[in-house]
């Protein structure tokens, strides 16, 4: 997932970006329980849809050998 795709669905879930009036870098974001709990569910549902692409017609084991494998 980009960055640029985090931000989207940062945006999409109703999180509002403030940047500091003396450091444009810095940005701030304002977002209430209720906010960051629908980020959360996009975050996780575009996370769900790369790992069905990754495990696209592989077998059940496999997929619990690669997850296994990567956790370590």
């Amino acid at each position: 997932m980009t960055q640029d795709e985090v931000i989207a669905m940062a945006k999409e879930a109703g999180c509002i970006p403030r940047r500091h009036p003396d450091y444009w870098e810095d940005v701030q974001i304002f977002a209430t329980p209720d906010v960051l709990q629908s980020f959360a569910k996009l975050v996780a549902a575009a996370e769900r849809k790369e790992w069905e692409k990754e495990f696209a017609g592989m077998g059940e084991w496999a997929c619990v050998h690669l997850l296994e494998e990567r956790n370590k």
